[in-house]
């Protein structure tokens, strides 16, 4: 399956940034996404992303209702041009909306926090699509997500610290749920071919200079592929 879009700007892509593109298709994964709940600094949710991209994960949920996240491309280094990210600027109350669509999507819902009784990370079912959600560096998560929660996490701490920095915990989280999920649940894993599809004409719309305004000149859609009408 190839999106009209793509195979309209194939010409004017490299041949290894097409290669690039599929190689990166092949290791992305929907099984597992991450929520990121008012964290307090934008760099660190820049961290995550980055994280996030480097080991599959494409979907990320931001919500911003008090810390609004501003992009950083010094952290980030582009990252969150290749990511699904989801923002609940618009709704009234984000933190429910978020809830309510993970769950409408089929996602069990793990928070992660030292002050609940839990589960390490590597107990954590894999079985059915996780949301790992991680909150403010102060507080943790809300108690709204709290209530939501199916699972809680936690990392071992054996130091006077409770916690870590909230880019290295994702970075841990995320690593091991990853792994585990491609070795155990690897029908899980991967993207449907539509899913591929979208994203490649959606990359490749961001690497092409100009590319809406050669999609309409070609009669194609930018926002969905379909022929202009």
């Amino acid at each position: 399956m190839t999106d009209p879009r793509y195979k309209a700007l194939l010409p004017f892509l490299s041949d290894e940034r097409a290669a690039r593109f599929h190689q990166v298709l092949e290791s992305r994964t929907r099984h597992i996404c991450l929520v990121l709940e008012n964290v307090y600094q934008s760099r660190n949710a820049s961290a995550v992303m980055r994280t996030c991209d480097g080991v599959g994960i494409q979907d990320v949920h931001l919500i911003e209702d008090i810390n609004p996240w501003v992009f950083n491309r010094h952290v980030s280094k582009g990252t969150p041009s290749w990511l699904t990210l989801h923002r609940y600027q618009q709704h009234t109350n984000p933190t429910e909306a978020c809830i309510r669509r993970l769950k409408q999507s089929g996602y069990e819902i793990a928070v992660t926090s030292p002050h609940v009784n839990g589960q390490e990370v590597h107990d954590l079912p894999i079985d059915k699509p996780i949301a790992v959600v991680m909150g403010t560096e102060f507080e943790g998560v809300s108690d709204a997500f709290l209530a939501a929660a199916n699972h809680h996490l936690y990392i071992p701490m054996t130091g006077f610290t409770e916690s870590l920095n909230i880019s290295v915990a994702a970075g841990i989280i995320m690593h091991d749920l990853v792994r585990r999920t491609r070795t155990l649940h690897p029908d899980h894993w991967s993207l449907v071919a539509n899913e591929k599809a979208i994203l490649q004409a959606e990359w490749a719309m961001k690497t092409v200079r100009k590319s809406e305004v050669i999609l309409k000149q070609l009669n194609i859609c930018p926002a969905s592929g379909n022929a202009l009408t």
